[in-house]
């Protein structure tokens, strides 16, 4: 049986989620991407490690051209990185688009 007391508990509780939803609807994030790649060159005898200064390298990149917010490798969009190995050493070449993470 409802009583008037179950219900009003009810309608207050259906406000509270309604004023949550409403809330976490206004805050949602995105990603505005660059239309075209950026790309970096890592070198190093171990692949492990040129593969790790292609990225970083990447990111420095992308921060002196478009600034801090541009420069984060795990954000960013198509991301590749491609090795070689030479006679001494590896050569990587690490690609992605830029993204940006922006609240609207």
């Amino acid at each position: 049986m409802v009583t008037l007391g179950n219900f009003r508990t009810s309608l207050v509780a259906l406000a509270a989620l309604a004023a949550t939803a409403t809330l976490f609807a206004g805050t949602a994030s995105a990603y505005q991407c660059k239309g075209y790649p950026t790309q970096a060159v890592g070198v190093h005898k171990l692949k492990v490690v040129a593969h790790g200064k292609a990225s970083k390298n990447w990111s420095a990149s992308v921060k002196n051209q478009f600034g801090l917010s541009w420069s984060v490798w795990s954000i960013a969009q198509g991301k590749s990185i491609n090795c070689n190995k030479q006679p001494d050493r590896w050569i990587c070449l690490a690609s992605a688009k830029p993204c940006n993470y922006v609240v609207p």
